[in-house]
């Protein structure tokens, strides 16, 4: 679906990765942006010792705060300059043990409006040759304007 949205900001990617990069959780655990166009973010993160729950996966809130970036970043993407962004409303399905060497968020935006946005993410654990859908979920955005994002 490339070139579904045109961005407002002529800018949107270094004031996307900007934003990310000086997001403290995501430094934190790792996570970079691997693709990023209009309407659409990709989120990856190596598996790491600190990052799994009790049965050596990827921890489910840990899945799911990286669907959220995805989503929010893929929103983001379509942001006026001089805005920026809160997520509202999520809900997600998790689909299968995030068991894997990384993960890949993809969040893709399905409807952009004035000040909502909605978003759809897809978790994906890789490794040894294998992709397993970890999970899937639907994301509400806000667009805020005159505050803009940069710190």
């Amino acid at each position: 679906m490339s070139g579904k949205f045109t961005p407002r900001n002529p800018d949107f990617d270094a004031v996307v990765r900007d934003s990310f990069g000086r997001q403290s959780f995501m430094t934190e655990i790792g996570a970079a942006i691997s693709h990023l166009e209009p309407g659409i973010c990709e989120v990856t993160l190596p598996m790491r010792p600190g990052l799994t729950q009790q049965h050596g996966f990827f921890h489910g809130g840990l899945v799911a705060a990286l669907s959220d970036s995805a989503a929010g970043y893929a929103c983001y993407s379509l942001y006026p300059p001089d805005s920026t962004i809160l997520t509202t409303e999520y809900k997600v399905n998790f689909l299968n043990p995030a068991d894997g060497e990384f993960l890949r968020a993809r969040a893709e935006v399905l409807k952009s409006g004035r000040t909502l946005f909605i978003c759809r993410a897809d978790v994906y654990a890789e490794g040894q040759g294998e992709t397993r859908h970890c999970l899937t979920g639907l994301f509400t955005m806000m667009c805020l304007m005159g505050k803009s994002d940069h710190g």
